[in-house]
């Protein structure tokens, strides 16, 4: 397996001068030409930009800010990016491209029209949600959306693993124990460029209760502040109500099922159930792959 390295900083020190690439402050192409002016002049990237008058100090101070008060990067100096994500490891084959035709269609039928988030969500076991969710995040980033990839699956999560972050480290499971004060505080900012990422977190006890709580519905709302699509990977509905209690709280849903292991009778189930959980279903994936 040959994996993609994407480096995201390096901890609180260098945070102290890199702050806005960290934090995502500037663009693609203003990051570029930063980069070139501080190799140039031997400036640390906050001075640079600041040279260049692409940033003020007023910037560089809520950027600092912002990485001083996050855990995740803090703890988190760099992340794998696993070949799982085709649109970056094989971006010519069928996957990649039907990744981008899916994208295509959630970009029109629900982040087109002013809807937030949904819940990525497995009829059965096995379906793929994880994969969906991930290579789907990735594929919107790749067009400028400010994307947030979120894993509300806390029983068996998979996104650290696809993205190379600690599971032990800080998550949406350390923000719903109480740990830390705000959600933002576990959200690994540029991942890829405009993906953050929320990992499950180290493991909990009762996650139904966490997720039903009135804590993860004020975690979704701020959240949604700072993100222009929400996408949250969750657990099969035929082992637990997880997924249903996610998608209930964000009201809408993508259904997951993966070919020759689903009947068209387990979908229709979860619709349903979707339904009754005030989620509306945007949408059905037939997941041909891993």
């Amino acid at each position: 397996m040959t994996d993609t390295q994407i480096i995201v900083g390096s901890g609180y020190d260098q945070g102290a001068s890199d702050s806005l690439l960290q934090t995502g402050a500037l663009t693609d192409e203003q990051a570029r030409v930063v980069s070139e002016h501080q190799a140039k002049t031997g400036l640390g990237f906050d001075q640079a930009a600041m040279a260049l008058a692409l940033a003020s100090e007023e910037d560089v101070a809520l950027a600092r800010q912002a990485v001083q008060g996050s855990l995740a990067m803090q703890l988190a100096p760099s992340t794998t990016v696993s070949d799982e994500i085709a649109v970056l490891s094989d971006p010519a084959s069928p996957r990649a491209e039907a990744m981008r035709l899916l994208r295509t269609q959630i970009i029109a039928q629900h982040v087109g029209a002013g809807r937030r988030a949904f819940a990525v969500v497995g009829a059965t076991d096995g379906a793929g949600a994880s994969y969906i969710a991930a290579n789907l995040a990735a594929a919107l980033s790749q067009v400028g959306i400010k994307t947030l990839l979120v894993d509300a699956n806390l029983r068996n999560p998979r996104i650290d693993g696809i993205f190379g972050i600690d599971p032990n480290g800080p998550g949406l499971s350390t923000y719903l124990s109480l740990e830390v004060n705000r959600p933002e505080r576990v959200a690994y900012p540029n991942v890829l460029p405009n993906l953050s990422v929320v990992p499950a977190g180290p493991p909990v006890a009762r996650p139904q209760e966490l997720l039903s709580g009135a804590r993860f519905r004020t975690g979704v709302d701020i959240l949604l502040r700072q993100y222009d699509v929400a996408i949250f990977d969750t657990p099969a509905t035929n082992e637990n109500a997880d997924a249903l209690t996610v998608a209930g709280a964000l009201g809408y849903a993508l259904i997951v099922a993966r070919r020759n292991h689903a009947f068209v009778k387990d979908v229709q189930v979860l619709a349903g159930q979707l339904t009754a959980s005030r989620a509306t279903p945007i949408g059905a994936v037939l997941n041909e792959y891993d």
